[in-house]
């Protein structure tokens, strides 16, 4: 091969590559868009809000475009299906078939498995399609938005049609007989939050998330971007009175004045203020007690007791998965892992907590290596906020039925997101757990080290790792402690 040609096959190829790398940079794109506006509109209900629109299947068309532009990510990402999340996430969809096949529900076992993927798949979404720190501040901030406008739409209605609009709930007060003596207004809003309690719990996971864009020592800044919408929430999480609301929201405040105080001081200031608020009567104008003199509390303990009686009648695979209201049609359980043990059994309750156990360990373990990730300020801030969001979703979680309510999903899809977002920033090849992964991950073409020196005035030498692209300083010895995979100073 002449020398023209050789240096023409070259060109040739610098050119595929090029091309190449921007085809898979708009496909990644395109990925995130259409993850992010399913999960935006999934919560904004536009079924609900435009009905002449339901008869295109939006969401089907958003999931599937979603779905055919992250294909690549997968065929060449082989990393995203090292974290435990997405098996467990299809163990689930396992219990979920299980659960129905072995209650002699065969025929619904297929339109379970359904209806718990449309809910479900945002994981799959959200873990491929955001694979930079920018794209998960822009879905946090897609979830903040989306928050705001459903906030401002139901106080809007209020204001304007009174207690008799669709975005308020009429409560009743009862006696200490049960008669009911009155009623207040609640604020909700529409499709999937179309409860004050899940809309006071959606309000907190997006204050939480909100805490992603503080920036220290610039108060102007945070005062407009951050504290201020934050206190919006904040009040729309007052105006539902929701008794479990409240209780997300003293955990948002412990996590909060945890970065100033210890531990037990504020749980102390966090556990007052909730005291504070329900004296001050943010519960509204009914009993804060466990008496079964409140119909809604003896209604809720008596759905608990039915729960624990299916669990234990069907304690391998539950009664079914949406079959709680078919033995206990009054009311739904009321309590997230109740409700899991009571559908799922001891299987479906396993794997789901198992899910929101790892996600957490991965969160605790990437704000835990502070001094490792000085140089990614960015992720510790970010997975700072998803842990606070996943936290207030379960405190709330005790109290609803939020088993399967897609939040939790995508709050579980951006814990993993975090976790393969730490692998690549700290080139961490330490695998996770260490019982199912094996320690084969590399961050760069080698895994051999290439240390370049150059004399330094001190005594010391910089020394620089290809394969993780951190300069580290090393004593002049050498780089004798290298090897250890840990606890590099």
């Amino acid at each position: 091969m002449g020398a023209s040609q050789f240096v023409g096959v070259k060109a040739g190829g610098r050119l595929g590559a090029v091309s190449t790398g921007k085809w898979r940079l708009f496909v990644s794109a395109a990925a995130f868009v259409f993850t992010t506006a399913y999960v935006v509109l999934a919560h904004l209900s536009p079924a609900v809000l435009f009905p002449h629109l339901a008869r295109y299947n939006i969401m089907v068309w958003l999931a599937a475009a979603a779905a055919l532009a992250s294909l690549p990510q997968i065929l060449t990402h082989r990393s995203l299906l090292r974290s435990p999340q997405p098996y467990l996430v299809l163990g689930m969809t396992v219990a979920v078939w299980a659960s129905l096949m072995a209650n002699g529900q065969a025929r619904d076992a297929l339109r379970g498995v359904r209806a718990f993927l449309v809910t479900s798949a945002v994981f799959y979404m959200v873990l491929i399609a955001v694979d930079t720190l920018g794209k998960m501040r822009m879905l946090a901030f897609a979830v903040v938005m989306s928050a705001i406008y459903l906030l401002s739409q139901s106080l809007q209605g209020w204001r304007l049609d009174g207690i008799y609009s669709q975005y308020v709930y009429r409560q009743h007060i009862y006696n200490t007989q049960g008669d009911v003596i009155g009623e207040f207004a609640r604020l909700q809003s529409v499709g999937i939050l179309q409860d004050p309690n899940a809309f006071a719990q959606y309000l907190l996971v997006a204050a939480s998330l909100l805490t992603m864009a503080w920036a220290p020592g610039r108060w102007r800044r945070n005062l407009a971007f951050v504290m201020l919408p934050t206190g919006y929430l904040l009040y729309g999480v007052l105006v539902t009175h929701s008794r479990g609301g409240l209780i997300g929201l003293s955990i948002f405040v412990f996590f909060l004045l945890e970065k100033r105080f210890n531990r037990i001081i504020s749980l102390v200031l966090a556990g007052s203020l909730l005291r504070v608020l329900f004296w001050a009567g943010a519960a509204g104008p009914r009993s804060i007690s466990a008496s079964l003199s409140d119909p809604s509390t003896a209604g809720r303990l008596d759905a608990w007791r039915s729960a624990i009686v299916m669990f234990r009648a069907s304690p391998v695979f539950g009664v079914g998965f949406q079959m709680f209201r078919l033995h206990y049609p009054s009311l739904t359980a009321h309590n997230s892992l109740l409700l899991c043990l009571a559908e799922l059994g001891i299987l479906g309750g396993l794997v789901w907590l198992s899910l929101i156990v790892f996600s957490l360990w991965d969160l605790n373990r990437i704000g835990q290596n502070d001094s490792r990730l000085a140089q990614e300020p960015e992720l510790l801030s970010i997975a700072n906020g998803v842990r606070i969001a996943l936290f207030t979703f379960l405190g709330t979680s005790f109290f609803l039925s939020s088993t399967y309510v897609m939040t939790l999903y995508v709050l579980i899809g951006m814990a993993a997101a975090a976790r393969q977002l730490s692998r690549r920033s700290l080139c961490n090849d330490a695998p996770w757990p260490s019982f199912t992964l094996h320690n084969r991950t590399t961050c760069g073409p080698s895994t051999k080290p290439t240390t370049a020196t150059s004399p330094q005035t001190n005594g010391t030498m910089e020394s620089v790792a290809s394969t993780a692209g951190i300069r580290t300083r090393l004593p002049s010895g050498g780089p004798a402690g290298w090897g250890r995979r840990r606890g590099v100073p």
